[in-house]
């Protein structure tokens, strides 16, 4: 894969399992599921048919631009988060103690 997109000058981003606020195209998702929910007054299967390309239809770039922005912003606001903890609380749970010292205490408890 990463062959073919490199002929085609096309960069694969690799997001991280479980973290769907990262990828925009699940925002696009949950707004093309709000609008459907909005609009299917009659409950109808074929209304959804219709509906989906009409969604579609009115997304344009604009629409597209914030969703990749927000999920940026989001990437940024988890990035500070991590960063903060990594400089500011990580140091003080540092364990001095090895895993086996931690063991050999517990085991001279008992």
């Amino acid at each position: 894969v990463e062959e073919v997109a490199m002929q085609f000058d096309v960069e694969i981003v690799r997001l991280p399992t479980k973290h769907c606020e990262f990828n925009p195209m699940e925002l696009v998702w949950a707004a093309l599921k709000d609008y459907i929910r909005k609009n299917n007054v009659r409950f109808r299967l074929n209304d959804v048919y219709n509906l989906a390309p009409e969604f579609i239809a009115g997304f344009d770039e604009d629409a597209a631009k914030n969703a990749i922005q927000h999920a940026r912003q989001v990437e940024h606001t988890f990035r500070t988060g991590d960063r903060f903890v990594e400089e500011n609380i990580e140091p003080y749970l540092k364990d001095t103690d090895s895993d086996t010292e931690v063991e050999l205490d517990i085991e001279d408890e008992v």
